[in-house]
């Protein structure tokens, strides 16, 4: 009896999802044909793999017997691959969410080098929190992801990327020539930061989060992009890494707020799930590795 590899890899997907619509989806196929998949397998072993239920399936006690050889099968077969194979022949959709920290800064490049080097895998780029990032790893929406390292750990995979520091910045027209500035003289400004629920967010309110100080305005944001534009206008300070802003500073339409806070530099990691079919994972997180190191705004 010959089982399909990709019947394996169906079945494995549906009982982690629990779903075949939601495997259908993550595994680009219409949901007829996973359907199929599965009752071929169920044909060829004999047995019902599923109980199926008004909103989600479970594997029966065979399924789950099932899912432990699949798992080693698909380990395998991987193994072999990466031991033999080339490594251009990566093929697939590889869905990856990224802090925007990481977009403004050595993102470009990575995306360069893969279309470079792996020709046939097409990359799914979701900007996304590091918070939203880890739960999406773990529900399996997204494969790989680069956030911030207070959110990884079990149960994934992860290697260091890069560190960022975070500090104030304005436009000249807001501050003129005063650029040392006391935390006092910073909260009588509106502070713009990063989303809530992000390392930054909780350093900057932190802060300001003293009775001797003024109760200062804190506007958050998950997009860089308004962060920065609010800034250009004049309508606060942002506390953001100064890396990604590097042109405006250059330039003079920002400037950098001399003062004594210092914050922990933020740390960002790929991470991922373990299992089978890991391999293009750790290969674009190894090259996210070089390119976030050869970035010189790190």
């Amino acid at each position: 009896m010959s089982v399909d590899f990709k019947n394996l890899e169906t079945f494995l997907e549906v009982a982690r999802l629990a779903s075949f619509r939601a495997a259908s989806l993550r595994l680009n196929a219409t949901q007829p044909a996973i359907s199929q998949r599965v009752a071929q397998l169920e044909s060829q072993l004999g047995v019902r793999l599923f109980v199926r239920e008004s909103r989600r399936v479970t594997p029966t006690p065979k399924g789950r017997e099932l899912m432990l050889y699949a798992e080693k099968l698909l380990a395998l077969r991987a193994e072999m691959v990466a031991a033999v194979g080339d490594p251009a022949t990566l093929v697939g959709v590889l869905r990856i969410g990224v802090a925007e920290t990481i977009v403004h800064t050595w993102l470009p490049r990575l995306i360069e080098r893969v279309s470079r080097d792996y020709p046939r895998l097409t990359i799914e780029i979701e900007v996304d929190i590091s918070p939203n990032m880890r739960e999406r790893l773990i529900s399996r929406e997204i494969d790989l992801a680069f956030l911030m390292d207070t959110f990884a750990g079990e149960p994934l995979v992860s290697r260091d990327l890069c560190r960022h520091a975070l500090a104030f910045v304005a436009s000249p027209r807001l501050v003129g020539g005063n650029t040392t500035m006391t935390l006092e003289d910073l909260a009588r400004h509106p502070i713009m930061t990063f989303s809530r629920r992000t390392k930054p967010y909780e350093a900057v309110y932190e802060a300001f989060n003293r009775p001797d100080l003024p109760r200062v305005r804190l506007h958050a944001s998950a997009s860089i992009a308004t962060l920065v534009r609010m800034a250009e206008q004049g309508l606060g300070i942002a506390a953001i890494p100064p890396a990604i802003v590097r042109d405006h500073l250059a330039d003079g339409r920002l400037v950098m707020i001399d003062t004594r806070v210092r914050f922990p530099d933020l740390s960002f990691r790929a991470a991922w799930l373990p299992g089978v079919d890991v391999r293009s994972r750790e290969v674009i997180a190894e090259l996210a590795g070089e390119e976030a190191a050869s970035n010189p705004f790190a």
